[in-house]
């Protein structure tokens, strides 16, 4: 999917470097998580010192791929010097400042050089090596691309880390963006040693009361529109608060209404803490909806996008709503 030519260029800097940083998105996903610790065990097997700091902590489900908890959580007294001393700086899985938070003021300042791998489109330049490919169905299939092309054993534990970012990214293999090649990669991951149904479970089996009590909360909003092509609700701070449930319980939660009969798009609204709005879009497959998310500052897939909009919730739910349903409506005519 990428050029020989820009592997060679990121094996050469590893190659010339010795103190690495990792870091991914604000509430990082499987396909975040997973990418960082395939990308630090490749790092460390070469002798160089990796430092993986989030600026968001590590959801419950995906601690598995960490346990002795080396993902640090970003403080600017205890880690600007790590970031500052650093050679390189590798940004996975997003290529938007925004979504790094004060984590990507820290990573502007320091003179690393700057590496991005993601598969989200991008809409100008972000870091001094943008390696992009929206044709990828994770960011993990392109890690596994350069550890391939590094000549990389792929061991057990890179495999595990590997097959999360696939798994969570193409939902268990049924959204659009899974292809042949994601499942020949697959494949090859389980003969380096993953356990598919002990991964799913630690995924997907892991789900606290407060989530479940939170869901219930979430789809008991569900709104139709457009003849019922269209399914959206929302979550404010006083649900979390009552569920007890911490910002990275919703994920998933967009994918659950289009899973309803008839419907084309879900759209989820999440009061945010400084009570900002994240918009969270999915459309079954017929229903580019990315251009949605880029009108409110966003952006993503085309079936599959988000933004966050700083207005209160009553303000953003119409705006959003309208602009939603000129795109269903688009399709429709």
């Amino acid at each position: 999917m990428i050029k020989a030519s820009y592997w060679e260029r990121i094996l050469q800097i590893i190659h010339n470097g010795n103190k690495f940083i990792l870091t991914t998105h604000i509430n990082p996903d499987g396909d975040a998580i997973g990418s960082e610790i395939a990308l630090a065990k490749f790092l460390v097997n070469r002798n160089k010192q990796v430092s993986i700091i989030n600026i968001s902590p590590t959801s419950t489900n995906y601690k598995f791929l960490d346990p002795q908890d080396e993902i640090l959580v970003f403080d600017q007294h205890n880690h600007s010097h790590l970031i500052s001393n650093a050679d390189a700086v590798l940004i996975v899985d997003i290529s938007d400042w925004k979504r790094l938070g004060k984590l990507g003021s820290s990573i502007k300042q320091s003179t690393a050089i700057k590496i991005c791998i993601d598969h989200h489109h991008l809409e100008e330049k972000f870091a001094d090596i943008d390696i992009i490919c929206e044709d990828a169905c994770s960011t993990g299939e392109l890690i596994y691309e350069f550890l391939t092309f590094a000549k990389c054993k792929i061991n057990d534990k890179i495999a595990e880390a590997l097959y999360t970012c696939i798994l969570t990214d193409t939902g268990s293999f049924r959204f659009s963006n899974t292809t042949a090649l994601t499942h020949q990669i697959a494949s090859q991951l389980i003969s380096a040693g993953v356990n598919a149904t002990e991964i799913y479970q630690q995924v997907y089996e892991r789900n606290s009361q407060s989530k479940i009590l939170l869901m219930g909360k979430a789809l008991n909003e569900i709104k139709y529109e457009c003849d019922g092509k269209l399914a959206w609700f929302y979550i404010t701070q006083k649900m979390f608060q009552e569920a007890k449930a911490q910002k990275w319980d919703t994920e998933g939660f967009p994918e659950i209404p289009r899973t309803i009969d008839g419907v084309e798009v879900s759209l989820m609204f999440t009061e945010l803490e400084d009570k900002n709005v994240k918009i969270s879009l999915r459309s079954k497959g017929k229903i580019v909806i990315n251009k949605v998310a880029t009108k409110f500052g966003g952006g993503g897939h085309n079936f599959a996008a988000g933004a966050v909009i700083e207005k209160p919730l009553k303000e953003t739910i119409p705006l959003v709503l309208e602009e939603t349903k000129k795109t269903i409506w688009a399709y429709s005519s």
